[in-house]
């Protein structure tokens, strides 16, 4: 594959990690966010890996993320709770919580919290996975509206009013994997546009307008004033609607938080009619009955899901979460594929901080 260098995952992660310590982020800290990158890479989700550098490299040189900060948990109720990341490293700020909020639940058999000043978490599914792998079902959202705020546009609207806002729910299953749904609420994921930028490729017909508010398929134009639309397509009030309710369910976070401006969107003051912030919820199958018969239920039912005779063109149905686990196996063994203009950007990046970018493999 043209323009494209491969990378062997645990050399990468230590580069990442290297460059995190670099910029001012503890050691804890910068594992975790490399850990996060690369399993992003790994699990065939490239917009929320290693090319993340960059962005958060800009965002510390502007003080939107604070490398050296740490969360905090700043007020608890019962089965509920609010942290603040005092705009540290999402990542770190967001598997934190979800840690909380899995001891919150074995105690109450729910624990939700909100995480305020969060700059970006990365891929949602990996929070979902983490809470998964203790046995907890868990949500995740992470949401930003209001104007002048993300880059996706409201069902019937011509302007930019939302982030692209995902929603990650997780559920255990005994035996194999757990059932992990993660997507966005824009027709695409806005680092997808990024990825395909880098590669000079085009990204799917209903999934952008330019600045003029009229569809186009050039990358490029969603970084000209153009805008992501809602996944739906003729049916986009339905990514609207999840949208809008994640923006709204992370603004719990917001009540009574004196800080002037909103971390999550890119340092922008707080005004009315923006909202930002991360919602999270834990749920301990062991307070609703026999745990183990519902990991039972669950696997049961992923099996028969499975069973369900595939249209033309597909071998198998996949229950959701599947796809990453089959690119983790393969991706372990191929290796990390890169964009040469991402290479290119990282390498940037390590004659800045001092640190050896790992040799690479043309693909």
């Amino acid at each position: 594959m043209p323009g494209v260098c491969v990378f062997e995952p645990g050399p990468l992660e230590a580069f990442c990690r290297d460059v995190l310590k670099a910029m001012g982020a503890g050691a804890e800290v910068a594992e975790e966010v490399a850990a996060h990158l690369i399993t992003a890479n790994l699990s065939g989700h490239d917009s929320h890996g290693a090319m993340r550098l960059m962005q958060y490299v800009s965002q510390a040189d502007s003080g939107d993320i604070v490398p050296s900060a740490r969360p905090e948990l700043i007020h608890e109720s019962g089965a509920v709770f609010v942290a603040d990341a005092h705009r540290g490293f999402g990542h770190f700020a967001t598997a934190f919580a979800i840690d909380h909020a899995v001891e919150v639940a074995r105690r109450h058999g729910v624990g939700a919290g909100a995480v305020r000043h969060a700059t970006h978490i990365g891929r949602l599914g990996h929070y979902t996975e983490r809470a998964a792998a203790k046995g907890f079902a868990s949500m995740v959202t992470v949401g930003v509206a209001g104007p002048g705020i993300g880059m996706v546009v409201p069902f019937g609207g011509a302007e930019r009013f939302l982030g692209t806002n995902p929603w990650s729910l997780g559920v255990p299953a005994r035996g194999r994997p757990p059932l992990i749904f993660d997507a966005a609420t824009s027709a695409v994921a806005e680092g997808k546009v990024r990825v395909a930028r880098s590669k000079g490729a085009q990204v799917p017909a209903g999934a952008l307008v330019d600045a003029a508010g009229k569809p186009t398929t050039d990358p490029a134009a969603l970084y000209d004033g153009g805008g992501l639309l809602p996944v739906g397509g003729w049916a986009g009030h339905k990514g609207y609607g999840l949208s809008l309710a994640s923006a709204l369910l992370g603004g719990l976070a917001m009540i009574g938080d004196a800080e002037p401006t909103m971390a999550g969107a890119s340092g922008l003051p707080a005004a009315p009619g923006r909202t930002a912030g991360v919602f999270l919820v834990a749920i301990d199958p062991a307070h609703f009955g026999d745990p183990g018969a519902y990991l039972d239920m669950v696997t049961s039912t992923m099996d028969a899901v499975k069973e369900v005779r595939p249209r033309e063109g597909v071998e198998q149905v996949l229950v959701p979460g599947e796809p990453e686990v089959r690119s983790r196996e393969a991706r372990a063994k191929d290796g990390v594929a890169i964009p040469e203009q991402t290479r290119a950007e990282l390498a940037e990046i390590a004659s800045r901080f001092g640190v050896t970018l790992p040799e690479c493999r043309p693909s």
